[in-house]
């Protein structure tokens, strides 16, 4: 299993496999894209750093906040809509080294999915074991859209902070999780998905607290009454013998056969209660037992989402033996109180100053997005678009190409929750799904936006892993080279907005 926090040499080294073969599935897209931006008389490297966002990075990297294009329809794009950890990191970056604006988000991008690759495998050899968390790494890398992993755009870096901070969750590292959640929020928007996993990880946690110290509560009271029980008995038996002693002796002697007649009933009570109940009950108690142990070895395949924990997998991954965070000692209850506070300080400190410098209060960011035409309307707008695709026949195909990728997303989900995946994978990948379905323009760029929601992947990993090598490697490389192309053919054409 991974451990970054005390063997970090041993942690990339186990995940060398899943780095290099990243570095295979990147290298062949961008060599695909250089062949391809040759063969139409164009730079594969103007494409990957000024068009779209990253120009727009480059600009608040070289001139900050401020910026704005009206359009004549009345539309206002104000730069103020791109949060400011990927222009601050250009601007460092550049100002260390003799690399323009542009080249500087390019190797921070670069860095960054390779960050984020290596934490898709922490988080997924955490959980399900290392030969799935190389599956799951290349089939982020091998995603349709993975060309954008290599621009100049920010998801490589949010996926990377996201990915970090899930597993500093999963493996109780409140205070890094908070920071790191803290720096996603800095990077885009929906690093709420972020805040939302380690706030309901952490309330997930007091609960859980709570319920245990009110159990432990619940069990010595009860031990406490019996204990009393039993003192009552022992001192009204005492005095029945006192009282027997002082009748007559043929009284005495009844009373003493009576009383003794009483005991032995009382004995052979408790010993009818503390034995099992009929003759499969100790067999039935020691299955209980022994799948029990098995928990401890293996958590299910299917059922609801856990805390924490490992899956298994087609070697038989093993659970952890305890769950994040969850701690008798006031110190991890502290630790985790200050990760949670940590955790939405980024994204609040971005849009309370926006809102600061527009004079609009808290809401002034949303009047930035909306000058962008983006908003959150449920999906509304997107499946007006979806049905405005079946006009035509051959938009046709397209509208139902685009059900059936919804299906699709919807269907891993529901996957991953009855493959019981930790609480805050299914948390962030849940969030990160609704905001990129449910936002109300650009509809072009729902592929990209769903990218950082890497443990939809995770099924399909898990498939992988069971599989042969062999085929599984065919699989992989069939769909990197289709992959090479569609990224090459796309960037060169309209994409990706």
């Amino acid at each position: 299993m991974t451990d970054l926090g005390t063997r970090p040499g041993r942690a990339l080294r186990r995940a060398t496999p899943a780095l290099l073969g990243y570095a295979a599935v990147r290298a062949l897209g961008l060599l695909t894209l250089a062949l391809w931006s040759a063969a139409r008389d164009k730079s594969a490297y103007t494409l990957l750093t000024a068009r779209w966002d990253a120009l727009w990075y480059t600009r608040v990297a070289e001139l900050g906040y401020g910026y704005e294009v009206r359009l004549p329809n009345g539309d206002v794009h104000s730069n103020l809509a791109f949060f400011p950890l990927l222009p601050w990191l250009e601007r460092l970056l550049s100002a260390l080294t003799p690399l323009s604006y542009a080249d500087a988000g390019f190797v921070v991008s670069l860095l960054a999915s390779l960050a984020a690759a290596w934490g898709v495998f922490a988080v997924t050899d955490h959980v399900y074991g290392g030969r799935a968390g190389v599956c799951a790494v290349l089939l982020w890398a091998v995603l349709p859209v993975g060309i954008v992993q290599s621009m100049a755009y920010s998801e490589s870096l949010f996926t990377a902070l996201a990915a970090w901070s899930l597993y500093a969750v999963l493996t109780g590292r409140w205070v890094t999780a908070g920071l790191l959640a803290s720096l996603a929020g800095l990077t885009r928007p929906v690093g709420l998905a972020v805040v939302a996993a380690v706030w309901a990880t952490g309330a997930e946690a007091f609960l859980r607290e709570r319920r245990d110290r009110y159990q432990t509560t619940t069990t010595a009271g009860d031990q406490a009454g019996r204990e009393t029980t039993t003192v009552v008995g022992a001192r009204e038996q005492s005095e029945a013998a006192t009282a027997a002693c002082e009748q007559e002796p043929g009284q005495a002697a009844t009373a003493v056969y009576q009383r003794g007649q009483g005991e032995a009933a009382s004995v052979a009570c408790e010993r009818d209660r503390s034995r099992p109940e009929g003759p499969s009950s100790g067999r039935n108690r020691s299955a209980a037992d022994a799948g029990g142990a098995r928990a401890v070895g293996h958590a299910p395949e299917t059922g609801t989402a856990s805390l924490s924990g490992r899956a298994p997998d087609a070697e038989g991954a093993r659970t952890p033996s305890h769950s994040p965070g969850i701690g008798k000692s006031g110190g991890t209850r502290v630790r985790r109180a200050l990760g949670m506070a940590l955790a939405p300080l980024g994204t609040a400190a971005y849009v309370l100053w926006v809102g600061h410098r527009t004079g609009k209060g808290p809401l002034g960011y949303l009047d930035v997005q909306a000058g962008w035409r983006n908003g959150f309307d449920g999906g509304y707008a997107f499946a007006r678009f979806v049905g405005d695709k079946f006009t035509s026949f051959p938009s046709a195909l397209a509208g139902a190409g685009l059900i059936v990728g919804v299906a699709l997303i919807i269907w891993l989900y529901v996957i991953c929750v009855r493959q019981g995946q930790p609480l805050p994978l299914l948390v962030y990948a849940g969030v990160v799904t609704a905001l990129a379905l449910c936002a109300s323009s650009y509809f072009g760029s729902k592929p990209r936006l769903l990218m950082p929601a890497f443990p939809l992947l995770l099924p399909l990993a898990l498939a992988l892993a069971r599989a042969r090598t062999r085929r599984s490697a065919a699989v992989v490389a069939a769909v990197a080279v289709a992959s090479a192309l569609y990224g090459a053919f796309w960037l060169n054409g309209s994409g990706p907005p």
